[in-house]
């Protein structure tokens, strides 16, 4: 392997004359450029330093971040501490395509996942949780792997539960959960010759009465299980949800435990609109959302059996501005708000590599207890 440039040996002398001068060589129009730096003597990567506060929960965020093994991975590191003092809970994080290492080390504890593909079709993915369970944190082991045709996957949790899932072809699939209290459950699945439609049967293992039938067909599902009431007595209990597109919206009916809820929701590129109805229980409301200009919208939420009623107003001023307004009747509070920056896009992107949010809350019947909210986050790069 040859050595890096730095470290390769010096160039010869330039050549001498009879007398012992130097002769004069011009030099070239192009002089070739310099070496390059390579390996563990290259310049370090970009370092990025984020930080965020949130009065609300009295708590600062910090965030370092940079690319390291020539950009192929990202190194992380996460530090958070409440505003009133305690012990930071820092977090280590290296990821990269196919694999990622998380250290927390409040719950000294790791996840690592990684991902490959090997001989074309085969598939591999595997994760690891090393959670300290004496805090209470399940630790677990998954491992999965796929082709075409074949499908398999097992999930370990330690003292909880093992799932095993095969599926064969597409036609075909078996599901297993064993729980940590000995009872499992037992599940297959199949395609009804090449149509969209499948059928499963599930059972407890062992057995506790008949299996769970479901149906599945493309606008929805329908199940049918035994189900035993408080008195002793066992049913046969249907769920199922249908869906179907009616006038240029979606109709979804739900039922569930004697329970039905109907809903449609129509929605087009100024208008939304969603009625909802609950029986037997007569229980209806609706939500109508509508986009007055490019930049402004308007929302409004209604219950007719509680009288309970939201309204929400929200302007766009430019890119990086934004604010909304509104009430919620159940609570009797008032609240507006504005962002600079754009609040669900990185703090990079933003104006001056900030973002502030700030919050004002107003509660209806004592307007002396109102709160002040505000969120900052700041990014630098060096």
């Amino acid at each position: 392997m040859a050595a890096p440039a730095l470290l390769s040996a010096p160039p010869p002398p330039p050549p001498m004359e009879e007398d012992g001068l130097t002769s004069h060589v011009a030099p070239s129009p192009n002089p070739p450029p310099p070496p390059s730096k390579s390996g563990f003597l290259r310049g370090r990567p970009p370092i990025g330093v984020t930080s965020e506060f949130d009065s609300e929960r009295q708590l600062f965020s910090h965030r370092i971040s940079c690319r390291v093994l020539n950009g192929l991975a990202k190194l992380r590191l996460r530090v958070h501490h409440g505003a009133a003092g305690g012990a930071p809970t820092p977090e280590v994080a290296l990821m990269g395509r196919n694999f990622s290492a998380v250290v927390d080390a409040a719950s000294r504890g790791a996840v690592l996942r990684g991902t490959a593909d090997l001989a074309g079709s085969l598939h591999l993915s595997a994760a690891h949780n090393t959670k300290n369970y004496q805090n209470g944190e399940q630790s677990y082991i998954h491992i999965g792997c796929s082709t075409h045709c074949l499908s398999i996957s097992c999930d370990h949790e330690y003292d909880d539960s093992t799932v095993s899932c095969i599926r064969m072809d597409r036609y075909f699939q078996l599901k297993y959960n064993s729980r940590k209290e000995g009872q499992g459950e037992v599940a297959v699945t199949t395609n009804l010759g090449d149509s969209p439609c499948k059928i499963e049967l599930s059972s407890l293992v062992p057995p506790d009465g008949l299996p769970r039938a479901t149906f599945l067909f493309p606008n929805g599902e329908v199940s049918v299980k035994e189900k035993k009431l408080d008195e002793g007595e066992k049913i046969l209990s249907v769920n199922g949800i249908v869906k179907s597109h009616v006038l240029n919206g979606v109709c979804t009916a739900l039922y569930n435990d004697n329970m039905m809820n109907i809903k449609y929701r129509y929605k087009d590129d100024e208008l939304s609109f969603i009625p909802s109805l609950t029986l037997p229980s007569n229980s209806l409301s609706f939500a109508f959302k509508r986009q007055l200009t490019p930049s402004d919208k308007f929302s409004y939420r209604y219950h007719f059996d509680t009288n309970y009623w939201s309204a929400v107003y929200k302007q766009k001023a430019s890119k990086h501005v934004k604010w909304k307004a509104g009430y919620g009747s159940d609570e009797r509070l008032g609240w507006a708000s504005v962002w600079v920056g754009d609040a669900g896009g990185k703090t990079k992107e933003a104006p001056l590599k900030t973002k502030v949010q700030l919050m004002i809350k107003v509660p209806q019947n004592n307007i002396q207890n109102s709160t002040l909210v505000f969120r900052v986050k700041k990014r630098w790069d060096f």
